[in-house]
């Protein structure tokens, strides 16, 4: 009998676990499994994550570019660098300039300070 227990005890939290759609969404599995954070997940979901539609496939190929966002300048290795920055952070948007702003000195360039806040690792 006390064999059985944990079992029981297993099958009734899945039971409430797939109740609950918000916790468990229903996908092919029907296997759940811990994620990261530890929240209980079908492991389909595991397996074959949603693609993060900001992770650009930038070379090293391109143009850089002077951007200004209202408050610096800064240089990106590329536009692409500086669209995936611009898709993950699009209340921090930074828009094209003339390249010449940025090493001229016509406005100041983003400070590392400036950088760090705004989460740019160049």
């Amino acid at each position: 009998m006390k064999q059985l227990l944990p079992f029981c005890l297993f099958f009734a939290a899945l039971a409430a676990a797939s109740a609950s759609a918000s916790v468990l969404p229903g996908l092919r599995s029907h296997l759940p499994a811990a994620n990261q954070p530890g929240e209980l997940v079908w492991l389909d979901k595991m397996i074959n994550p949603v693609p993060d539609k900001c992770d650009f496939s930038c070379t090293n190929q391109d143009l850089s570019v002077c951007a200004h966002n209202g408050q610096c300048l800064q240089l990106f290795t590329s536009r692409c660098t500086m669209a995936a920055y611009n898709c993950r952070n699009p209340q921090k948007r930074f828009n094209i300039v003339e390249n010449y702003r940025c090493t001229q000195g016509h406005m100041p360039l983003c400070s590392t300070e400036e950088r760090k806040e705004l989460g740019i690792t160049l």
